[in-house]
Order: C-alpha cells, then structure tokens, then sequence
C-alpha cells in the first residue's frame, strides 16, 4: 500500500506519529482542517488514516467533539506499531 504511493518510509513514519499527536489530544478538527495543518490533501489524509487502520488503531470521526479520535485509548510507537494502554505491561 505504501509502495503504490511511492513514500520513504521514514516520511510515512514521520506522518503518522503527527497524525497520532493531533488524535490523542483530540484536536484535530475536521478532515478539511487537519489536511491543511499537515499541509496534505484530504485524500492523502484518508490514505494515512487507513494505513494506521490497518496498523491496529480503530479511528473514527466525532462531530460531538469536531475531531478524529481513537475508539481504545492507545499510541503509535515509532510512528508504525499501535500499542494500547491496557495491553503495556508496567514494570515494578
């Protein structure tokens, strides 16, 4: 999927760790509005959206709140794994 868009991966990386900032904070505002902030095109936008989709994280957009939010509490380490709260061990 990555390939067809012809991206360096370590720009993909880069994305989605700003994409999952903009998420966890819940302001990313409307699609519209984050694709300006990221200097991206809508399209490009859901293209990131579905590779972290298909990374583990389950996404959607909230009109209550006018942002796209996680649906399980949770992060993108490295900007490519999914890691959710529950499943991170704390060590003692």
């Amino acid at each position: 999927m990555i390939r067809e868009q012809n991206l360096p991966q370590h720009e993909v990386h880069k994305t989605i760790a700003l994409i999952d900032e903009e998420i966890r904070r819940k302001e990313t505002g409307s699609p519209i509005e984050l694709a300006g902030q990221l200097r991206m095109s809508v399209r490009m936008l859901y293209f990131y959206l579905d590779v972290m989709t298909s990374l583990g994280a389950i996404i959607y957009f909230s009109k209550e709140s006018n942002s796209f939010v996680y649906e399980e509490q949770g992060f993108f380490q490295d900007g490519i794994r999914w890691i959710e709260y529950e499943k991170v061990e704390v060590r003692k």
